[in-house]
């Protein structure tokens, strides 16, 4: 098969996604450029011996030592080593997150493609040292292994995202009851100082995102606009105006107890500038 071919497939494609520096892609490259010298008997064992480096690689950037020992979730299993692969691996899934407060699915299939990737891991160790038992491997049992590796490596990679994308809309109806709360029963001075009477009509919340994972809590960040009703003058010979004045906001949980948010910092800063321009 042609590198440019090889290179479209979805499942070999995809891995390309997981790398970050131009050496890693680089050296992806050339391991797939080994599977393809389909004249060399031992094509498969120079394939095994890059792509098993290159994946040590990344997994060590996902996963330093120090980073995996800081996770709540973490534990000393071997007498040998800190950190086990299988922790690395854990930590490139699902990073500091703790395990009670993942979905249910997310463990059970961690758990499998762990264990899967630990066994094409071995077999690639096992071509990496070539004997008259692993001098090459025929070309449709290769493909199949090149295929199975990359689909469960990027699995594995792409866990963590899908573990953000849960945990932030499962806490959406928190996150509007502590912006709402904030706005609407505290005073600001950036609302109170447009007028003889400000009054809160709306909020209005138009995004929010997981902005950063860290071991001991989760950092939220947002923002939306406030509805104000201006009232100027005295009760029977006023005038009122609308005007929004946008904010942001950051909100911080402690890594085991996601629903429980409080204000991060300043936690919310309002932008009244523009009703002065």
């Amino acid at each position: 098969m042609k590198l440019k071919k090889l290179r479209l497939i979805p499942e070999v494609a995809q891995l390309y996604s997981h790398l970050e520096s131009d050496f890693e892609k680089e050296i992806y490259t050339a391991a797939l450029r080994n599977y393809c010298s389909m004249g060399n008997p031992i094509r498969f064992n120079n394939f095994a011996f890059v792509i098993r480096e290159l994946l040590t690689k990344v997994v060590d950037r996902l996963a330093p030592t120090e980073d995996v020992k800081k996770a709540k979730w973490y534990s000393k299993e071997s007498e040998d080593y800190e950190v086990t692969r299988k922790q690395q691996l854990k930590f490139c899934a699902q990073g500091y997150f703790v395990d009670t407060v993942l979905p249910d699915w997310v463990g059970e299939e961690v758990d499998e493609f762990i264990k899967e990737y630990v066994k094409l891991y071995r077999k690639l160790n096992q071509y990496t040292h070539i004997s008259e038992k692993y001098k090459g491997l025929s070309p449709q049992k290769s493909f199949s292994f090149l295929k199975d590796l990359a689909v469960t490596f990027s699995a594995i990679l792409s866990t963590l995202s899908d573990i953000k994308s849960h945990i932030t809309e499962e806490i959406e109806r928190e996150i509007h009851d502590v912006v709402f709360d904030k706005l609407m029963f505290e005073s600001h001075e950036a609302l109170i100082e447009l007028s003889g009477q400000t009054i809160v009509e709306g909020i209005n919340i138009e995004g929010y995102w997981l902005s950063r994972v860290e071991p001991e809590f989760i950092i939220f960040e947002g923002e939306g606009c406030v509805e104000c009703e201006l009232n100027y003058g005295s009760k029977h010979d006023g005038v009122s105006m609308s005007h929004d004045v946008p904010f942001s906001f950051c909100l911080v949980s402690k890594i085991e107890k996601v629903e429980e948010l409080y204000f991060y910092e300043q936690g919310m800063y309002l932008d009244n500038r523009s009703f002065y321009e």
